[in-house]
C-alpha cells in the first residue's frame, strides 16, 4: 500500500531527502505512528515522525535542504525544519523498559519491531518502510483501523503507563472508534492506577484532551470511565460567550476552567490547581474558588449597588470573571461590570481635592472614595463645580 500519496509535494521532498541519505549510508528508515494511521484513514497529516535504525547524528550534517535542527541527546531524536517549511521529527528506533508501573521508561537503541512494541495502540503501531514501500503491521493495526477499533498492544500497557488511558479517550473520540479495552481501563482506574504518576503528567494529558475539537465528548468519556466525576449540566454544550470573547484568555485555558467548574471531584480539582503545567493565573483563580467560592458568590448575590460590585470584582482577573459568569444568578452582574464598570475612572483626582484646601491624605482618600461610590451608583459624574458646592458633605 502506497501511503505517500497522502503527503504534499513539499513533505515528499523532505521525506525523500532523508530516504536518499539513509539509503546511501545503509540505514533503514520508516514513517511511523500517527502519520501512517492518518494517511490510511484519508485524514490530514499533522505530524511526521521518521524512525531510523541508527543515530540521527549519522545523517544530520549531510542532510539536504535543512533550515533548522534541534538534537535531543537523551532520546537521540532531532526536530527538523526544512527550507520548504516542512517539519519532521527524526527518531532513533528504541525500546523502553519500565522498572515499575507509572515510572518514566529507560530507553535503549533498538530496531523497528521493538520500537513498534513500545507504542500505545495497534492503530499507532504501524510503520511504512520508505525505501521498500511497504507497511509493517505486527499487531493487526490495519484490521483495527478497518473495524474502527482502538485497543492496546500488550497486556500491561495501561499499568506501565497510565497516561495511555487519556490517549485512549482522545483517539476513541477523535476517530469515533470503539474502545475495546473499556472494562480493563475501568478496573485499572478503580485500583488507583493514576496514583502511580505525577499531577503534572495527568494535567498535561487533560490539557491535550481539551485541545481537541470534540473536547466536551472527551470529558464526558472520562466521566463515564470514572477517571473523574463531573456534573454534565455545569459543563454545558456551549462555552464561548460574550465575556470570554472580551478577555485575553486562551480558549484551551477557558475549557480547563469550564472543566473545573463542572468537577464534582475534589481530588481532581486539587490536581488542576497543584501542578506546573497550567497558566499561573488560571491556577490561582481555581485555587481562590476552591477556598472562597461561596463567600464571593454570596457577596455578589446580596449586593445591588454598582459600587459594591465594582469593589469586589476589580480584584479578580479575567478567569475569575469568566468563572462567575457561568453562575446564572450572577451572569447579568458580571456583564454589567464588564460593559459599564470595569474601566471606570473618577471624574476628579487628588489634585482637585487639594485645590479646595484639603491637605490631609486620609481626608483626600475618603472624599475620592465617596465620590466614586456616588458616581458608580448614580451614573452621574461629580465634576469640579459640584465638588466645591458639596465639599462639606464629602469630607
Amino acid at each position: 500500500m502506497d501511503i505517500l500519496r497522502a503527503f504534499t509535494y513539499s513533505e515528499l521532498e523532505s521525506i525523500n531527502s532523508i530516504r536518499d541519505l539513509c539509503s546511501h549510508k545503509g540505514i533503514k528508515c520508516y514513517i511511523v505512528g500517527g502519520a501512517v494511521r492518518d494517511a490510511i484513514l484519508g485524514n490530514q497529516i499533522k505530524d511526521i515522525d521518521i524512525c531510523i535504525d541508527g543515530s540521527p547524528n549519522d545523517i544530520l550534517n549531510e542532510l539536504q535542504g535543512l533550515k533548522y535542527c534541534q538534537y535531543h541527546i537523551k532520546f537521540q531524536t532531532a526536530s527538523l525544519v526544512f527550507k520548504n517549511g516542512v517539519s519532521i521529527d527524526l527518531i532513533r528506533c528504541r525500546k523502553e523498559c519500565y522498572f515499575r508501573n507509572g515510572a518514566l521508561p529507560t530507553i535503549s537503541p533498538s530496531y523497528i519491531h521493538e520500537d513498534l512494541y513500545r507504542r500505545d495502540f495497534t492503530v499507532n503501531a504501524l510503520a511504512y518502510d520508505i525505501e521498500g514501500e511497504d507497511i509493517i503491521d505486527i499487531y493487526g493495526g490495519m484490521q483495527d483501523l478497518g473495524n474502527k477499533v482502538l485497543r492496546k498492544i500488550h497486556s500491561n500497557s495501561y499499568r506501565e503507563d497510565p497516561t495511555r488511558i487519556f490517549r485512549a479517550v482522545k483517539y476513541a473520540v477523535r476517530y469515533n472508534f470503539k474502545l475495546e479495552d473499556r472494562d480493563e481501563i475501568k478496573k485499572c482506574i478503580d485500583k488507583g492506577i493514576f496514583n502511580t504518576i505525577s499531577s503534572d503528567r495527568i494535567v498535561k494529558e487533560i490539557y491535550l484532551l481539551c485541545c481537541e475539537d470534540e473536547w466536551i465528548k472527551n470529558i464526558y468519556l472520562c466521566n463515564d470511565l470514572k477517571i473523574f466525576s463531573i456534573d454534565k449540566h455545569y459543563l454545558g454544550n456551549k462555552v464561548i460567550n460574550g465575556i470570554e470573547n472580551e478577555t485575553n484568555c486562551a480558549s484551551v485555558d477557558v475549557r480547563i476552567l469550564r472543566l473545573f467548574y463542572s468537577l464534582r471531584d475534589e481530588k481532581y480539582a486539587r490536581i488542576l490547581v497543584e501542578n506546573s503545567i497550567l497558566d499561573r493565573k488560571l491556577r490561582s483563580t481555581m485555587k481562590c474558588f476552591i477556598e472562597n467560592s461561596y463567600k464571593v458568590v454570596d457577596l455578589l448575590t446580596d449586593t445591588m449597588e454598582n459600587y459594591k460590585l465594582y469593589t469586589i470584582l476589580r480584584k479578580l482577573n479575567d478567569y475569575g470573571l469568566i468563572f462567575l459568569s457561568w453562575n446564572p444568578k450572577l451572569e447579568y452582574k458580571i456583564y454589567n461590570y464588564i460593559d459599564n464598570l470595569r474601566n471606570y475612572k473618577t471624574s476628579l483626582n487628588g489634585n482637585n481635592i487639594v485645590s479646595q484646601g484639603i491637605k490631609d491624605g486620609k481626608s483626600i482618600g475618603r472624599i475620592l472614595e465617596r465620590i466614586m461610590k456616588i458616581e458608580l451608583n448614580t451614573g452621574i459624574k461629580y465634576g469640579q463645580k459640584y465638588l466645591a458646592k458639596n465639599l462639606g458633605e464629602s469630607i
